[in-house]
């Protein structure tokens, strides 16, 4: 039994080595995937007790291009606002809005969200 277990398996995994693996983890853009959680998100509350600094407003957009394309959706769009507060060295958001525009030529969905892009030093 042993044998067999042993046969087969060796079978198996040399049936599947015959298979190119295929990932989607851009090796290049490794760090991309963990910009966001780099980048804190605060209320407009929270944001007034902090010792802050305003480094720009930012932007954060979520199209569906294709038919088969995902929906756009704001928790996409407030992802790609935090990955290009983070490109400004922020280490904060305050998000402002988030506006859900009707499809036009270029996206059949499409989501915007606008915030501000802010350098936490320390709470008051």
């Amino acid at each position: 039994m042993l044998r067999f277990t042993l046969l087969f398996t060796t079978l198996l995994l040399g049936a599947c080595s015959q298979y190119p693996f295929s990932s989607n983890v851009d090796k290049q853009n490794f760090s991309t995937y963990f910009k966001p959680s780099s980048v804190t998100i605060y209320s407009k509350e929270e944001a007034t007790k902090l010792d802050a600094q305003w480094l720009g407003a930012i932007t954060g957009s979520s199209c569906q291009i294709e038919i088969n394309d995902r929906p756009a959706s704001k928790a996409d769009a407030r992802t790609k606002a935090r990955i290009n507060a983070a490109n400004l060295d922020a280490n904060g958001i305050v998000f402002q809005t988030c506006v859900t525009f009707e499809a036009d030529s270029s996206c059949l969905s499409n989501v915007i969200c606008y915030a501000r892009a802010i350098s936490v030093e320390q709470e008051k």
